[in-house]
């Protein structure tokens, strides 16, 4: 299935499933690395890519942005729509199928989305297109050297063996199943050849309290279930 099918199902239950201290601490950093980019920037509107149950979009709006919200599941993005209402302009698809209409200077896409698309390189050259130069994106993504850890536990040999040609592995639950792509620094870095500068790349999840998830970000990236980064347009 594709990964907004499974959100599909699980869309009732999303917000409970971030109610954990790890989680809440987890997104707390990735607010106070992005408020620490944008703090000198004079940037007013966002593209909240992935958006969800709209946890992002709050987070902006109390901000003062402009928002427009992608989000591909119908039952997440009713969820969201229920919440701001006529504060955002929503749009039911795919990234890959978003209209460009105009500009922005932030592009946000949180929850990994990345890691699911179908296509990478066709969605980050789209991504280029839609921001402004100087623009910036934040992103979270799965961790490739998290992951390898779980193949190598509980897959096969094969699997492990193909996880390293392609970073690609099956995520989900009783649910259902999809694909994910699995970052490595080397990966974000890689970004750059899509026009982009990366301005930092973070480990995400490392720990419940919030000082030490900031003070080892940095320095435990491959030990942290996700990886944050942010990227500017050049």
């Amino acid at each position: 299935m594709k990964s907004y099918q499974y959100y599909d199902k699980i869309a009732h239950l999303y917000d409970q499933m971030y109610e954990d201290l790890l989680w809440k601490t987890l997104r707390k950093a990735v607010e106070f690395y992005i408020e620490e980019t944008l703090k000198n920037k004079n940037f007013k509107t966002v593209l909240d890519v992935g958006t969800g149950t709209g946890y992002w979009i709050n987070f902006f709006l109390k901000k003062g942005y402009e928002i427009a919200a992608v989000e591909p599941s119908k039952n997440m993005i009713d969820i969201a729509k229920r919440k701001f209402k006529e504060e955002v302009e929503f749009f039911n698809m795919e990234i890959e199928e978003f209209p460009e209409f105009k500009k922005f200077d932030v592009i946000n896409i949180q929850g990994d989305v990345l890691s699911y698309v179908q296509e990478l390189e066709n969605v980050v050259k789209k991504l280029n297109r839609l921001l402004v130069e100087k623009g910036v994106i934040f992103a979270t993504v799965d961790s490739f050297y998290f992951m390898r850890k779980l193949v190598k536990k509980y897959g096969t040999y094969f699997e492990l063996e193909k996880f390293d040609k392609n970073h690609v592995t099956t995520v989900g639950s009783q649910y259902g199943q999809f694909e994910s792509r699995c970052f490595s620094i080397e990966d974000i870095k890689r970004l750059e050849e899509f026009g982009f500068k990366v301005l930092e790349i973070r480990g995400c999840g490392i720990s419940e309290n919030f000082d030490e998830e900031i003070e080892n970000s940095k320095i435990k990236v491959k030990e942290a279930e996700h990886i944050y980064f942010s990227l500017e347009k050049r």
